[in-house]
């Protein structure tokens, strides 16, 4: 029997699943999210920052998103009347009402209550009365558990650290009869201030977030389905009053060390001395994937 080479050996398990796995895992070892304070609530995050994003929904770079993901759905062929849809971490609905308001039945899964609140009073204001709520973090749901295995046409994820491993990835194919979509960072996130201050209080390198698209995208290909993907880059800056700004970045930074009146002081200053006329300008430049699969459409491995 004739030996397989290197390269062989390497592309081998390249072609494994598993290889995916474990790669997705050790990523978030060296992470931003590896470096959060122990007994620091995620829930506890997000409910401070509803605001934010309460904000953020009705802004230009949100809706081009929008408008890029929806036509990207419709150009599959996805998006039906009256379809059911599961839109995990929906947040302040970015995605929730613009489907709703297209006559899709959509459960809504959030589990920070402020941020919830926000999402349901947008409810409100649009009287949308097809949208139902799910009060939970996706990692604690069990698709046969709650009811909710196969029941939906289409499980939406964007932008969640809800699905952030194969375990929390193959849970929405479970909780699909038809479609699956994902979006998530492509690569390295430019957020200038975040990534200045982070060397300033830190004294070293803005570890990278360990949630790309590159992870999710490769374990699906290997499992055998034919997943489609798109990735583009996006930029945008946000003009916010200097104690916004401020608030924003103790936010920020307090999942990874006490505010104490060091680092509040190093905020502040470098807030004020970059603020001109009272406004702090906000750069942010990402590039996005998005990955579409349907969850019968499978291909045997190699591995089979």
């Amino acid at each position: 029997m004739r030996k397989q080479n290197q390269y062989e050996k390497v592309s081998g398990r390249l072609l494994e699943p598993v290889f995916w796995e474990k790669a997705w895992n050790e990523s978030r070892q060296d992470s931003l999210q590896a470096r959060r304070r122990e007994k620091t609530s995620s829930l506890d995050y997000w409910n401070r920052i509803s605001g934010q994003f309460a904000r953020r929904a009705g802004q230009q770079n949100t809706a081009r998103r929008v408008e890029r993901v929806l036509a990207w759905l419709d150009q599959h062929g996805v998006l039906q009347q009256g379809m059911e849809v599961l839109d995990i971490g929906a947040g302040a609905g970015v995605f929730t009402i613009p489907l709703a308001r297209r006559g899709a039945k959509v459960t809504a899964l959030e589990p920070a209550p402020a941020m919830l609140a926000v999402l349901q009073e947008r409810i409100k204001f649009e009287g949308l009365t097809n949208i139902r709520f799910i009060e939970r973090e996706w990692e604690t749901i069990d698709p046969v558990a709650n009811g909710i295995s196969g029941k939906f046409d289409l499980v939406f994820a964007s932008l969640t650290p809800g699905v952030r491993d194969v375990d929390t990835l193959i849970k929405m194919t479970d909780c699909s009869r038809g479609w699956c979509f994902l979006c998530s960072f492509a690569g390295h996130r430019f957020t200038p201030a975040r990534e200045e201050l982070w060397r300033l209080v830190f004294g070293e390198k803005m570890p990278l977030p360990a949630s790309d698209i590159f992870f999710p995208l490769n374990y699906l290909y290997t499992s055998g389905y034919s997943p489609s993907f798109q990735v583009w880059a996006d930029e945008w800056d946000e003009e916010l009053l200097i104690e916004e700004a401020v608030s924003g970045l103790y936010d920020f930074l307090r999942v990874y060390t006490e505010i104490t009146p060091e680092v509040e002081s190093m905020v502040r200053g470098y807030v004020e001395q970059r603020s001109v006329n009272g406004t702090f300008v906000e750069t942010t430049r990402v590039r996005l994937g998005m990955l579409l699969w349907r969850k019968f459409e499978q291909w045997p491995t190699y591995c089979e």
